[in-house]
């Protein structure tokens, strides 16, 4: 059988041999991606690298990362679905674009890999409103001899990837497909049919060339948002909020009455107010939003614009900004709705391929199983062990052998992040319970009577004994799945017994009565869907939604981005909040003493959040000593600059690292400089940015709460005004 390790080293030599620079696979918790729990695909740490910021290495970069995905846990238990894989990966920062990206992946398929190209097929974007079609792709798989009948254009649904949450850089697709069937005498069809199952992807070249961002939205005042007495019209104010995005105020006069008028809601924020008053040029002289796009630094593109003046909409219009005439709110909602998202086009053009590890290799051995393949087959063997159970005795075996295996191999790999998340029911700790307790679950439903989970770690390190953390943090996550599998033991047997008894006679299960099952016997919700589906009954979710609200958005988190980690945008405030976050670091470390290292951060345009390793909650002493130190290097006008280094030097030199976190050999430093410290500066942190210029920039900090996040976690709030 061809390897993980030998797949791996194929895919990583090659592109070297194409001047690629290798970087190290980044946590599965993510530092910089605001859209997920976990890190879902290669790109999430370079996010800001995707959208104009030079990366420490250059231009070509290649690796190979750990992700995990939960959008589709329900969908595990067949031959290909998992939520831990790895995923090769190589970019292009603005340097080569689709043609040498489209033959760089062909030659290592057919070449390195040595995979027929007569078995390969390719899908292209057909395009829409946002992206034309890609006929350039199509044209250069052509020339590599892949026929017209094996290339098929397809829609966004199938070719198109990204934004990972709702905002950021994405871009059409073009994949390429494997003809797998598993009998010897089934060559590819001639026609390329995409709803073929035989047909399995392989590898994404992601021609990310757009950025997915909200509008501003561009508000007449007089007649829209408030009459003559400047009554304001809180339902269209409302609706607009319900967006949460910038909003711009333009009129032609009573600008400042405007601007006072909404500052006195409850959504001063995001508020700007515009006119030309003062020199008389009204919303019907293409000057008046030519002078807008300047002074707010916007294209027309980024704007989305309603007015009641017929007129006025024209005049936007001839600009190329998007809009419309209001007649009642009725008029624009779904104009809005339709329009808030704009693709504007980035201003370097990225290449980002990626390609499942554990799909190639059982491609390459000539396998349709992915769960029989080197990265799952050593844990499929254990279980059978344990279970006394055969892997192909009957279907349901296998579909749980198969949820076990990769269940439990997904939490290990959690556990032993260097963020050492415990299961729980908030965040990432609530999927760790999910996973945990689902495989424990199918273990009951083999006959397994004791305590399993444990059994299958050394199966688990011995496929990836590259990743030191498992070694390193074994005991830890040996405590944690025993502890967990102990908690759901105690209550899955009386647990099912009582779900037998709350259906008996039923067509549907109440609210109520899911609540119960979660509350005193630790089920999941989604256990308990999966339970009800199997017993062919409905289960009233509405009854239960404002009970179980906080735990069934999260168990959507990590595929819907309704968790934030890292930085929520690049805003002027989101900036001011991350070089606050900086000072914060330093001068907790000044206050509280040197062994403080940052646990992760949180930064929205609202509020920063910032955790750190101490064992006990802080005095208001402390608190006041770090909010008056941070203020007092803001008053100061402190200089922030940025430089790249090697890794090794920049730590020499003082930089602040993140604990745990994985470095390349050259990163990018930014240093508050202080003339009156002895080194010089008073902030050195390894951080991707973005930052302000000077700290006068931020305004007052100011602390709003101090609590604990976990065992030897402090976690702090704060705001900058």
């Amino acid at each position: 059988m061809i390897s993980r390790e030998l797949l791996i080293k194929k895919y990583v030599d090659f592109f070297k041999k194409k001047n690629h620079k290798e970087i190290p696979s980044s946590s599965l918790i993510p530092s910089n991606d605001p859209t997920v729990l976990f890190t879902t695909a290669g790109m999430h740490p370079l996010v800001p690298y995707l959208t104009g910021q030079s990366h420490p290495l250059g231009k070509r970069l290649v690796n190979v990362q750990k992700c995990l995905r939960t959008d589709d846990i329900d969908e595990v238990g067949d031959s290909t679905h998992h939520t831990f894989f790895e995923m090769l990966g190589n970019w292009s920062l603005g340097d080569y674009w689709k043609e040498e990206a489209i033959e760089m992946s062909f030659e290592f398929l057919t070449k390195e890999l040595k995979i027929p190209k007569e078995k390969l097929a390719v899908s292209c974007f057909t395009g829409d409103k946002d992206s034309p079609k890609d006929e350039e792709s199509a044209k250069i798989w052509e020339s590599l001899k892949i026929p017209k009948e094996h290339i098929a254009f397809l829609g966004k649904k199938d070719n198109w990837w990204g934004p990972a949450g709702n905002t950021g850089p994405c871009g059409p697709d073009t994949e390429i497909f494997y003809w797998n069937h598993p009998g010897k005498n089934n060559p590819p069809p001639k026609k390329f049919n995409v709803s073929d199952k035989n047909w399995v992807e392989i590898g994404n070249n992601v021609l990310m060339q757009y950025n997915k961002d909200k509008r501003l939205i561009l508000v007449d005042g007089m007649h829209c948002l408030y009459n003559e007495d400047f009554d304001l019209n809180s339902e269209l104010l409302n609706f607009l909020h319900s967006f949460n995005t910038h909003y711009l105020l333009a009129v032609n006069k009573f600008r400042d009455e405007g601007r006072n008028l909404v500052k006195s809601t409850n959504f001063p924020a995001n508020w700007e107010a515009f006119s030309l008053e003062e020199h008389k040029i009204k919303k019907d002289d293409p000057k008046y939003f030519e002078t807008l796009l300047k002074q707010f630094n916007l294209v027309p593109e980024e704007v989305i614009y309603f007015d009641h003046d017929k007129k006025n909409v024209e005049t936007a219009k001839k600009l190329g900004i998007l809009s419309k005439h209001y007649d009642g709110i009725n008029s624009i909602k779904k104009f809005i709705t339709d329009n808030i998202y704009a693709f504007i086009p980035l201003k370097q053009k990225n290449i980002d391929f990626g390609g499942g590890v554990e799909r190639t290799i059982s491609i390459l051995n000539g396998l349709n199983d992915n769960y029989l393949s080197p990265v799952f087959l050593p844990i499929v063997k254990e279980i059978e062990r344990i279970s006394e159970k055969r892997y192909d005795s009957d279907g349901d075996t296998k579909a749980s052998i198969r949820i076990i295996a990769d269940h439990i191999k997904a939490s290990t790999m959690i556990l032993a992040d260097p963020h050492q998340i415990k299961p729980s029911n908030v965040q990432q700790g609530y999927i760790i319970r999910r996973l945990i307790r689902r495989a424990v679950r199918h273990g009951f439903m083999l006959g397994i009577k004791e305590n399993f989970t444990t059994k299958l770690f050394d199966s688990i390190h011995k496929i990836y004994p590259d990743y030191e953390e498992l070694k390193k943090n074994k005991n830890f996550i040996l405590s944690q799945l025993d502890e967990e599998e102990n908690k759901f033991r105690n209550t899955l047997e009386k647990g099912i017994t009582e779900f037998e008894k709350l259906i008996k006679n039923k067509k549907y299960l109440s609210g109520k009565e899911t609540f119960l099952l979660f509350q005193s016997y630790g089920f999941p919700i989604e256990m308990t869907e999966e339970l009800c589906v199997e017993k062919g009954i409905k289960m009233k979710k509405s009854e239960f939604q404002k009970e179980f609200e906080k735990h069934q958005e999260l168990s959507r988190t990590a595929s819907s981005g309704m968790f934030k980690s890292g930085l929520a945008d690049n805003s002027e405030k989101t900036t001011r909040l991350h070089t606050a976050t900086h000072l914060l670091n330093e001068s907790l470390r000044q206050v509280l003493g040197p062994d403080i290292k940052q646990r992760g951060s949180n930064i929205t345009p609202e509020r920063l959040r910032f955790d750190f390793n101490f064992p006990r909650k802080l005095t208001s002493e402390e608190i006041k000593k770090v909010e008056t130190l941070v203020n007092k290097k803001i008053s100061s006008s402190l200089k922030v600059e940025s430089q790249e280094l090697p890794f090794k030097k920049a730590l020499a030199e003082g930089a602040q690292a993140e604990f745990g976190h994985k470095y390349p050999e050259k990163v990018s430093v930014y240093t508050i400089q202080d003339s009156t410290d002895n080194r010089r500066w008073f902030s050195k942190e390894i951080c991707t940015g973005p930052h302000v210029k000077n700290t006068k920039e931020i305004g007052k900090f100011k602390i709003l709460k101090e609590e604990s996040s976990s065992a030897g976690v402090r976690r702090i709030k704060a705001i900058v005004e």
